[in-house]
């Protein structure tokens, strides 16, 4: 029996990452069938989102601000006024939990099977598998609930990364007694934080393409990321950490935009600061940030994606093993590849 064996890349050939950019930058136009209307509804639901948040919870944000701040102002003693006060910001805060608890659970169920399909269809496309509306829906109707258990393991890790990380660093600035060094262990200790972070996001990130790719979920997925990690640290970091600048510079100019004309009025030397922009410019940029927004993170699921498939090749996966009656593609390591050839040459 003829049988061979060859690895898809070495290590030393994995894509570098202004390589892994642009070959993300090219998903789209690989699979423009499945792209362009995912993009549609990925900007509906962008826009439904914000709209939804700037209509229905910030004027209650606002209200219930200038509520706080008379009180803070003004501490009138217990009465009635005190007391209406206090009812009337209770209520404020029930509306906020309440529309916001709405629009998030809708947020992350929608998100979910959005960058379920983006992923899969980016998925095949790199892979040069063909894929029709059909399959791509019939595996975000079996992955949906999987892909789910993945994102809800992530969203836990975040929060007590975030609790764990924010409770050393108070507990850090506590015990600093010199105020010389307070804030100079304090942005030091956030700047370690973060860099975790960011490594961690990157292992997190490729667990959800992991899940939508393979069979594998929750902790296994998790698992997984975390064994094609090893080797490609400083690649992943950063390209999550480039993604990071790019929402960084999304909502900075974003709120430059929506703060002008906010800030108090300077010295009269000075001039004026401009007026605020009226409520239709502000809907408008609103509406752009949240498109880039959503846009980015298509594109940051692409960059993952690429990541995935450069990562399994820098480990010797993906073996492709010919035999005379097919091809057999399997899962091993390189290091596994003359197991494969010994117990194949016994075959009948």
């Amino acid at each position: 029996m003829f049988l061979y064996s060859k690895t898809m890349a070495a290590s030393s050939d994995s894509a570098g990452v202004l390589q892994i950019l642009w070959r993300a930058l090219q998903l789209p136009a690989k699979t423009a069938i499945f792209f362009f209307p995912l993009l549609v509804l990925t900007l509906f639901y962008s826009s439904c989102v914000f709209y939804a948040n700037f209509s229905c919870i910030s004027p209650v944000l606002i209200d219930l601000f200038s509520k706080l701040s008379m009180l803070l102002k003004d501490p009138a003693p217990p009465g009635p006024e005190f007391s209406h006060v206090l009812v009337e910001i209770k209520n404020d805060l029930k509306q906020v939990a309440g529309f916001e608890s709405i629009i998030t659970l809708l947020s992350f169920f929608a998100s979910l099977l959005l960058l379920l399909a983006t992923v899969y269809s980016f998925a095949m496309a790199y892979a040069g598998t063909p894929l029709t509306p059909k399959e791509l829906l019939a595996r975000v109707a079996r992955r949906w609930y999987q892909t789910l258990v993945t994102r809800l393991y992530v969203v836990l890790l975040s929060l007590g990364f975030g609790l764990l990380s924010s409770l050393v660093i108070g507990a850090a600035m506590l015990l600093c007694d010199d105020s010389k060094y307070l804030m100079t262990s304090g942005f030091g200790l956030s700047v370690v934080a973060v860099s975790i972070f960011i490594y961690l996001w990157t292992r997190w990130s490729m667990s959800f393409v992991i899940t939508v790719v393979e069979e594998t979920w929750g902790i296994g997925a998790l698992s997984l990321s975390v064994e094609l990690f090893i080797g490609n640290k400083k690649k992943g970091w950063t390209l999550t950490f480039i993604l990071l600048l790019l929402k960084m510079v999304i909502y900075g100019v974003f709120a430059f935009l929506m703060m002008s004309g906010n800030t108090p009025p300077p010295p009269p030397p000075l001039p004026p600061p401009p007026p605020p922009p009226p409520l239709e410019d502000q809907l408008r940029i609103g509406f752009l940030a949240a498109a880039a927004s959503a846009l980015l993170n298509m594109y940051a699921m692409a960059v993952y994606t690429v990541f995935y498939y450069e990562c399994r090749k820098s480990h010797g996966l993906d073996e492709m093993v010919k035999i005379e009656r097919g091809v057999i593609y399997t899962s091993l390591p390189a290091a596994a590849a003359a197991d494969v050839k010994f117990e194949a040459t016994t075959f009948p």
